[in-house]
C-alpha cells in the first residue's frame, strides 16, 4: 500500500512539474507575440487584427458546447495581448 501511495505522489509531482513546465512556456510565448505585435506600425496592427477578428468569426458555428468555452478563452487571450499592444 505504501508503494502504491508512493507511486501515486511521484506521478502527482511529475503531472504538477509538466503542468509549471507548459504554463511557463505559454506565458513565454504571450510575451514574444505581445512583443512582436508591439514593434508592428499601428496600420499594420489594426491589419492584424482585423485578419485575427475574420479568422475567430469564420470558426465554424456548430462546434459543440464544450468548444466554445474554449474559443471565448482564446478571444480573450488575444484581445488581452493585442490591447497591449495597442499601448505601447
Amino acid at each position: 500500500m505504501n508503494s502504491l501511495l508512493s507511486q501515486l505522489l511521484i506521478r502527482l509531482a511529475q503531472k504538477e512539474a509538466a503542468e509549471k513546465e507548459l504554463l511557463a512556456l505559454v506565458q513565454s510565448l504571450e510575451i514574444l507575440v505581445a512583443a512582436l505585435i508591439s514593434s508592428l506600425s499601428p496600420d499594420k496592427l489594426n491589419e492584424l487584427v482585423g485578419s485575427i477578428d475574420m479568422a475567430m468569426k469564420n470558426l465554424p458555428r456548430n462546434l459543440e458546447a464544450g468548444h466554445n468555452a474554449d474559443i471565448d478563452l482564446l478571444n480573450n487571450n488575444i484581445t488581452r495581448i493585442t490591447a497591449v499592444a495597442r499601448r505601447h
